[in-house]
């Protein structure tokens, strides 16, 4: 018996679907042996960056952000994280304008989406301010930091606890860039306005107390691996551009800093074994301390009660690493030659300057003897050098404990020093490992 039925708009969709749907299934019964590559997430991405992909990375992003504006548009918060990494990508490989360009359009969907006192735009603003350190705009790279900390303020007020990680990677810029009081002032607040000595918040009164001692030092002693970023432009007082906080240091008052020390030591002994590593780490920082201020009978106590309390203890590596050769705490250097101003027809090269030289070490942390080994290029810088190697202080080699006077130390001093393209033309010179062209 033949049953004819009626063709309606509807039977048809289903009939086309179900017909779609076998040449689906179909078509991944042919391909079935062909594996799928999910599109690479914000973290490898940003790996990629990092072990000098960013080429690669590059064209990933970009695929990724016009995906976006095809499905969401050109305001969709779902840009943020991509361009975000462009600009990442887009820095890493120099194009630094272009970088900042992108990391304001993140930053400006971001604030039209959340608000313009959001806190996650301080990730951005951070990478802005070392895209200008890179470029060497100090005093703009300044504002970004000091800006990003407003933000905090704005969000949480000055008396909330909120504030500390804004506080903290602020205060840690100023040390960076050798603007040492107005980052005391920024550890003393925490310690103070929060109330952090009273609390069981070890962990920021422990940055706050370490950085309170570190300005202290660095006060009178400048550390071995001082980059000078801040020499082309002077530190601007806490509160100059957007907060409302002034601070005025006391100088010389390093009373404070041996303080903060001892505190952090009385911490650490509640807080962890008597063999941690990161005790031995702060009671040593104390010993320096005392070296340096050329407090030796107290100095010498510390670092035997860290040798005693290690020795026999699979711990002991931290003495083997820290105290059986001598370590420089100080080490002034003269300046660097000043970069010429560049020329638009003859660009200037930049090439590294090596001065090396043997010493002596004394028990004291004293340096004598001091013998040049090798200069180039010529003498230059040679003579200052050997002055300021004179003046560094180390921290002794130790015997079962007892310092001890170590020869033939070596002190290395590199410096860049500058010529021109059309004095530099020979193959040697291109082919030096330390030959940069300045960008």
């Amino acid at each position: 018996m033949l049953i004819v039925t009626r063709m309606t708009p509807s039977s048809l969709r289903r009939i086309l679907a179900i017909g779609a749907s076998f040449a689906v299934a179909f078509a991944g019964i042919l391909h079935a042996d062909e594996t799928l590559v999910p599109a690479p997430d914000a973290e490898s991405i940003a790996s990629m960056i990092d072990t000098g992909e960013a080429e690669n990375a590059l064209e990933l992003i970009e695929s990724q952000i016009s995906d976006v504006i095809a499905l969401n548009g050109r305001n969709s918060e779902r840009l943020v994280e991509p361009l975000v990494l462009k600009g990442d990508a887009l820095r890493a490989l120099g194009y630094y304008a272009v970088a900042l360009e992108t990391y304001d359009d993140a930053r400006a969907i971001q604030r039209r989406h959340f608000g313009l006192h959001e806190l996650d735009q301080v990730d951005i603003l951070y990478r802005e301010a070392e895209t200008y350190y890179e470029q060497e705009q100090f005093t703009t790279a300044n504002d970004r930091h000091e800006y990003a900390f407003s933000i905090y303020i704005r969000k949480y007020g000055t008396d909330s606890p909120e504030i500390l990680p804004g506080l903290f990677k602020l205060a840690d810029w100023y040390m960076d860039t050798d603007n040492i009081f107005t980052a005391r002032g920024l550890y003393e607040k925490a310690l103070t306005d929060f109330s952090l000595e009273e609390t069981s918040d070890d962990d920021n009164r422990v940055r706050a107390l370490s950085g309170l001692a570190q300005t202290y030092q660095q006060e009178r002693f400048r550390p071995p691996e001082y980059t000078a970023k801040t020499d082309k432009f002077t530190p601007r007082p806490y509160g100059s551009i957007n907060h409302p906080e002034h601070y005025f240091a006391e100088l010389n008052d390093f009373s404070k800093g041996e303080e903060a020390l001892l505190e952090l030591v009385r911490i650490n002994l509640v807080k962890e074994d008597e063999t941690s590593p990161v005790l031995a780490e702060t009671k040593l920082r104390l010993a320096d301390w005392y070296l340096l201020f050329e407090q030796y009978e107290k100095a010498a106590v510390v670092y035997k009660d860290i040798w005693d309390t290690l020795e026999d203890t699979p711990q002991f590596a931290f003495v083997e690493e820290h105290m059986l050769t001598p370590h420089i705490l100080y080490k002034p250097l003269p300046d660097d030659p000043e970069r010429p101003k560049r020329e638009p027809t003859i660009p200037v090269i930049e090439l590294e300057g090596r001065i090396e030289i043997a010493l002596t070490v004394t028990e004291r942390g004293k340096t004598k003897k001091i013998k040049q080994i090798s200069s180039h290029p010529g003498q230059m810088l040679a003579r200052a050098t050997r002055n300021t190697a004179s003046n560094s202080i180390y921290r002794p080699a130790f015997v079962d404990g007892v310092a001890t006077t170590t020869e033939n130390v070596q002190f290395l001093h590199k410096f860049p020093y500058y010529t021109s393209a059309r004095d530099s033309n020979s193959t040697t010179t291109r082919n030096n490992a330390s030959y940069r062209s300045s960008k």
